[in-house]
């Protein structure tokens, strides 16, 4: 079966590089043939302008939003003009990211234009959608995730795709995304606010919540792909986070204390965070998405924001906690795939909200009972498992 894969490959960010590597490898692991599609998310004239009276301009009426983007683009220009080890770590981390995705991904280096899209697919048997946060209301707006481009005759299916916002914002975005939902053959979902969406909408298709594909593969699968070799030598904390929260932080250097162990951490992730290096023993840049999760791998504690680093902290059975990066009024909020996530494999007390610096030793120490999130884990994935080939039809 020959199947076209619509995904974030190029993307500078460990989760998604590394989700669209697992979806890939599980597809070929099926006995599948994967073409992963070559193009980058551009917006065309009429997508643009939809983009600005739809998003943009609503955005300058909010001063919050406002104020964040500025103190944004101060942070980042203070950055270039007086941190040097921040300027040169970004530019190791990009040429870790690219290097990795050359060696991983099958991918014609030169990128389709949109006119080539369907000659592209046409030949196909199914075209996958998947995963991460690919129906953001930019993304339905710019119509590519959406599948809008390919053919009649070609299945269309999402696997665990994301829309990334609590709800659709206006009344044109949620009658385009009623339109290509219809149109798909299959749906899946990876949170259960994603599947409540598509119901508010009155699309009258089944709609299956499954894992991120970062769980179809197992700790041996991951093995094949992770060096073996430890990154960092010693017991240490392991702290990734994406989001601008000194609590963060402060909580971070409270569990060192309590711990007498290290921190090394990974910066500057999705922004510049000024002052990030002051509660780190080891700062690293120069790492690709492999040694990110070998990272993980060999903590002794796992502190993050991010719900691929809480992924690989279960994956590879480590104590972990993840915190809120955003605050779940906000419009950008993504807490609900760490909601969903945490409470699919029982591990709502991981997940830590409120006055962080309330919280005791004892807790910080406790022992997570695995045998539990395994057994959920892998009810969980066989059942997306079972997604998959019924929606490709194999084994049928």
């Amino acid at each position: 079966m020959k199947v076209s894969v619509v995904c974030i490959y190029y993307n500078r960010n460990y989760g998604s590089v590394l989700q669209s590597l697992a979806l890939n490898n599980f597809l070929e692991k099926l006995g599948c043939e994967v073409n992963v599609i070559p193009f980058k998310d551009t917006a065309g004239t009429k997508e643009k302008l939809d983009i600005l009276f739809d998003l943009k301009l609503p955005k300058l009426f909010d001063p919050e939003i406002v104020k964040r983007k500025i103190q944004e683009k101060k942070d980042r220009k203070a950055a270039t003009d007086i941190d040097e080890e921040y300027v040169e770590g970004v530019k190791l981390r990009e040429r870790a990211y690219d290097r990795f995705v050359k060696t991983c991904f099958n991918v014609p280096e030169r990128v389709l234009n949109r006119d080539e899209l369907a000659g592209f697919v046409e030949n196909s048997d199914a075209v996958i959608v998947g995963s991460d946060q690919l129906w953001t209301p930019h993304d339905i707006l710019i119509g590519y995730h959406t599948l809008s481009f390919v053919p009649n005759g070609v299945k269309k299916i999402s696997y665990a795709t994301s829309f990334g916002v609590k709800e659709l914002p206006t009344a044109h975005i949620k009658r385009k995304a009623k339109k290509f939902l219809s149109d798909m053959d299959e749906i899946s979902v990876r949170e259960i606010q994603g599947k409540q969406i598509i119901e508010n909408l009155g699309v009258d298709k089944t709609v299956q919540v499954v894992v991120d594909p970062t769980m179809l593969l197992t700790k041996k699968d991951w093995d094949e792909i992770v060096p073996s070799t430890r990154i960092v030598d010693g017991k240490y904390i392991f702290c990734y986070f994406l989001g601008n929260n000194p609590e963060h932080r402060e909580f971070a250097q409270k569990i060192k204390e309590q711990l007498g162990l290290r921190i090394v951490a990974l910066q500057h992730m999705d922004e510049y965070v000024a002052g990030d290096g002051e509660y780190v023993d080891k700062v690293l840049y120069d790492i690709d998405p492999s040694q990110f999760v070998a990272l993980i791998r060999d903590a002794e504690l796992i502190l993050t924001d991010s719900f691929h680093g809480s992924v690989f902290s279960v994956l590879y059975h480590k104590k972990f906690f993840v915190m809120n990066r955003h605050k779940d009024g906000e419009v950008r909020s993504t807490n609900s795939r760490i909601d969903t996530f945490c409470g699919l494999l029982n591990l709502e007390k991981r997940h830590l909200t409120g006055d962080l610096m309330a919280y005791s030793e004892d807790k910080v120490i406790q022992e997570i009972d695995y045998d539990i999130v395994d057994q959920r884990l892998h009810d969980s994935r066989n059942s997306s498992i079972a997604f998959l080939k019924n929606a490709l039809g194999i084994g049928e």
